[in-house]
């Protein structure tokens, strides 16, 4: 769980050697925010991978009917789709990495990035839960726990929708998070 809070500071010594280097100003972290979407984007991947593991053991172990939950066909399907998921938010990530690594990764990839790997996380997870039952609730299973984590990462670093209008910014060249007009 991330704790929020509002911290206030007044009349701050920070010294010299303490300093960022070159972090003046807000904007000037925006390389730094940027990777920092991206390793949002791959705790949302272990997350899901996490809880895909958890189900599809627990799929394999826990009987119904005398046969085990995974050889029921919606429960494949579910298994399916989660895996597909994170294979799709791996490769992405990865793509993130090698762009941020050459130095060419955008504001807005790295928002998108974010935005839609943690949604796509936040899916799987939702799914696990749903496989487990009352299961995916509890704590033994863990999935309940990282289902609430999942919601956790999916709201910092900017929220979908926000990480969503960066990104439409850039795409558009228009911003829509401070617009020039105020009419109401």
């Amino acid at each position: 769980m991330v704790q929020n809070c509002d911290i206030q500071l007044e009349d701050v010594f920070v010294p010299d050697d303490d300093r960022l280097p070159g972090a003046n100003s807000f904007q000037d972290l925006v390389d730094s925010l940027s990777f920092s979407r991206v390793m949002a984007a791959w705790v949302s991947i272990g997350i899901a991978v996490g809880v895909y593991d958890a189900c599809h053991r627990y799929l394999g172990e826990r009987k119904q009917f005398g046969v085990p939950l995974a050889t029921f066909q919606l429960n494949q399907e579910k298994l399916v789709r989660m895996l597909g998921n994170i294979q799709a938010m791996w490769l992405l990530g990865w793509r993130l990495c090698k762009l941020h690594g050459s130095g060419k990764m955008t504001t807005g990839q790295a928002s998108l990035g974010k935005a839609w790997i943690t949604k796509q996380a936040r899916e799987t997870v939702a799914l696990g839960r749903e496989l487990l039952g009352g299961n995916g609730i509890v704590t033994d299973f863990h999935v309940g726990k990282a289902f609430c984590d999942m919601e956790t990462v999916y709201t910092y670093e900017g929220s979908y929708d926000v990480n969503a209008l960066i990104v439409a910014r850039e795409i558009s060249g228009i911003s829509s998070i401070r617009p020039t007009s105020s009419r109401l």
